[in-house]
């Protein structure tokens, strides 16, 4: 059985070798998400063979993320294999691109099935569309940008250590704006990665943006580069009370911080109805499917 251990601030570097050697742009492969969203999904990881292992349970299910490394990646694929029937567990893969699909098929043609999960497509924008806003089908956003300029007075301010006490004050406020975050159990998992993500802000290496009004924070944005090409946004807050907050936020953190990347990854729309409609209407330019491997013959998921 492989030696799984829980993920830690002191694994970043480690870790991050790996992840800069692929090209990855889905969000899975962000050391920054892993460590803020450990306890949603239980996480471990372990380094056999010059290959990066992930062990982690999600909808009830245990399994694994694609194996990252420059070794050969078919006993990569066995090592995890032997764990899972060690676990007495089917041999799953987790957040499965395409890519990935056909690198596992080609040095083990017809031995995995790989289905598609719409909820976990990540959708991927031109950066230059995000900060331009141009051409007809993006007039609504740059309406409520006008709007929002004409109604407030606003400054953008970079996230230092001083300012995160304020965007957390933030967070508390659309807590109680959506119910609270101590009860529905994807608030809960969403709070402790909040206060994951601000406690060790500096250390994972994330950017971020706020607005301020009136002297308090009323918006934020953080991410970081995922690729040379791609830079994610894990997270975006406005108060619902402010007319156009999310759209100014979004447009001025793409800005003033996404402007060297050619792409912007917005993450999923975790199949929510209200969510998927409002990142189709910044139009991506890339929908990344993703998905899961099974191997033939093993139980099917529920």
């Amino acid at each position: 059985m492989l030696d799984f251990k829980p993920v830690t601030i002191d694994d970043k570097e480690p870790i991050q070798k790996f992840f800069d050697k692929v090209n990855y742009r889905n969000c899975d492969f962000s050391f920054s998400n892993i460590f803020c969203w450990q306890n949603s999904y239980n996480t471990s990881f372990t380094i056999v063979d010059d290959f990066l292992f992930f062990y982690f349970k999600t909808n009830g299910h245990w399994g694994y993320l694609f194996p990252v490394g420059d070794g050969d990646l078919k006993q990569a694929v066995e090592h995890l294999a032997l764990d899972a029937r060690e676990r007495q567990i089917p041999l799953q893969l987790f957040a499965v691109t395409q890519k990935m699909f056909d690198l596992i098929e080609e040095i083990m043609p017809g031995e995995f099935t790989y289905e598609k999960d719409r909820s976990w497509s990540e959708y991927i924008y031109s950066s230059e569309n995000l900060i331009s806003l141009a051409g007809k089908k993006y007039q609504p956003k740059r309406n409520h940008i006008n709007k929002f300029k004409r109604t407030y007075a606003w400054e953008y301010l970079p996230i230092t250590r001083d300012v995160i006490p304020d965007c957390l004050k933030l967070y508390r406020r659309w807590c109680a704006e959506n119910g609270g975050c101590n009860s529905e159990q994807s608030l809960v998992e969403e709070c402790i990665a909040t206060h994951r993500a601000f406690e060790h802000f500096e250390k994972l290496g994330l950017i971020g943006g706020a607005l301020r009004i009136g002297g308090e924070i009323l918006a934020y944005s953080y991410g970081q580069p995922l690729t040379k090409d791609t830079f994610g946004v894990y997270a975006e807050k406005s108060l619902y009370e402010i007319d156009g907050g999310f759209v100014m936020i979004n447009q001025q953190f793409a800005e003033r911080n996404c402007a060297g990347f050619p792409y912007i990854n917005r993450e999923e729309d975790l199949g929510l109805e209200s969510l998927r409609k409002a990142k189709l209407s910044y139009y991506p330019v890339i929908l990344l499917e993703k998905g899961y491997l099974r191997r033939k013959n093993e139980p099917q998921l529920s």
